[in-house]
């Protein structure tokens, strides 16, 4: 009889194991699901703003020459650095 108690136990455990790995396994699919929501909402914000500051500074020449000194007193990789020149914009 104890056998059967001790393999009764063993059976238990393995499945509380097997359901704390699945557990585990869905947060980190939930936390990715969350990462991968707020980098997709932040680059829409980048867009916009970006969309909008591009657009005043269309229309304003003091508001461009501002943006011009910020991009010039940011520190940017030199890939960017050399879109920006391309572009006009340093």
């Amino acid at each position: 009889m104890q056998t059967n108690n001790g393999s009764i136990a063993n059976d238990k455990l393995n499945a509380l194991l097997k359901r704390q790995s699945a557990l585990r396994a869905a947060l980190r699919a939930e936390r990715e699901k969350r990462r991968a929501n707020a980098e997709k909402e932040h680059q829409r914000l980048i867009e916009i703003v970006g969309r909008a500051v591009l657009a005043n500074a269309e229309q304003s020449p003091e508001f461009k020459q501002f943006i011009l000194g910020v991009l010039r007193t940011s520190t940017l990789p030199e890939n960017e650095q050399r879109f920006l020149k391309t572009k006009g914009w340093l």
